[in-house]
């Protein structure tokens, strides 16, 4: 069995102590994992970079843009968000036209913080839920309305948010 790094294993204990099921790719120190969200299932890895003293964690949509005009539109709408987000950012694949949100964090000592990487995990999943109907929307457009579809106006849309509770809102 290969032995882990700190940081490695404090990923690990975030998951356990979060009770979340994950998978350890072999001989790697990469996290596999899956979450149901409020849009979609949210599939992400977390890979430690021991020399960095850095955990990344990367989530891909299962969505693939068809062509150039949609992928120049889905990353159009991935740079519109990216600068409203304060960390992580959303990347496309190019070539394969697939949107992929990475959140990265340098932590100061060698075992790292659970709870910061239980935080690094959330955020993955929320900021690709959250992007999951917008991108749908802009697949679902007829090729010849692309051009005049309004980013801006679909990324204020709050329709497409989950509701909070009452309980999460009133502290």
């Amino acid at each position: 069995m290969t032995d882990y790094s700190p940081l490695f294993l404090s990923a690990c204990t975030a998951f356990e102590e979060a009770e979340w099921d994950y998978e350890v790719v072999p001989e790697q120190e990469v996290i596999l994992a899956g979450f149901e969200a409020y849009h979609t299932r949210v599939q992400l890895h977390v890979q430690v970079f021991v020399e960095l003293g850095a955990v990344s964690v990367v989530s891909e949509s299962f969505r693939t843009s068809p062509n150039l005009a949609y992928r120049t539109r889905i990353a159009e709408l991935a740079m519109r968000i990216n600068q409203t987000l304060t960390i992580g950012n959303f990347e496309m694949e190019w070539d394969k036209g697939r949107l992929v949100y990475r959140v990265t964090n340098l932590f100061p000592t060698p075992e790292g913080d659970p709870g910061i990487m239980r935080f690094l995990i959330h955020n993955t999943i929320g900021e690709m839920d959250r992007i999951t109907p917008l991108e749908a929307i802009i697949l679902d457009t007829e090729i010849q309305k692309l051009p005049g579809l309004d980013l801006e106006e679909l990324i204020r849309r709050d329709d497409l948010l989950p509701e909070i509770p009452a309980s999460e809102t009133s502290s």
